[in-house]
């Protein structure tokens, strides 16, 4: 069985507004995961000798863009890299899965602070066009 962890890791910004970085449907793409024959388990914080030792033994880990993309990046690990209004042709890794839904939904500034960018969910991929990617490059037989 194929193991997939899924890191949430984006926090709320430090005016405890939610980040557009986060991404908004992670029960139903767990949901997906598990119903198509993927074990599923979740990234909580440890110390990082732990941490990669635990992604080490996953087939990929499903991430927005955070600190987890580039930690799996610096260990060989390759990651699904949710992307929203971030531009993954400058903050991500060309050996991650990066998925973004339209280059449309990118932000103007792209060097600019979070706070004050708005969440919209609708600028990222559903979970179903997630598990289509993820059987493609993981299947489970």
């Amino acid at each position: 069985m194929k193991k997939i962890l899924l890191s949430r890791g984006v926090k709320p910004m430090r005016d405890g507004k939610r980040s557009a970085k986060d991404y908004p449907h992670w029960a139903e793409l767990k949901g997906l995961l598990i119903s198509n024959g993927y074990q599923v388990d979740e990234i909580t914080e440890m110390p990082l000798d732990n941490l990669k030792e635990f992604i080490e033994s996953a087939d990929t880990v499903i991430a927005p863009d955070s600190f987890i993309q580039h930690f799996c990046w610096s260990i060989g690990k390759q990651a699904i890299v949710l992307w929203g209004v971030g531009d993954p042709a400058i903050f991500g890794h060309k050996e991650n899965i990066n998925l973004l839904k339209s280059r449309n939904n990118l932000r103007e500034k792209q060097f600019n602070f979070w706070e004050g960018q708005e969440h919209k969910n609708e600028v990222f991929m559903t979970p179903t066009e997630i598990i289509k990617v993820v059987k493609k490059h993981f299947p489970t037989q």
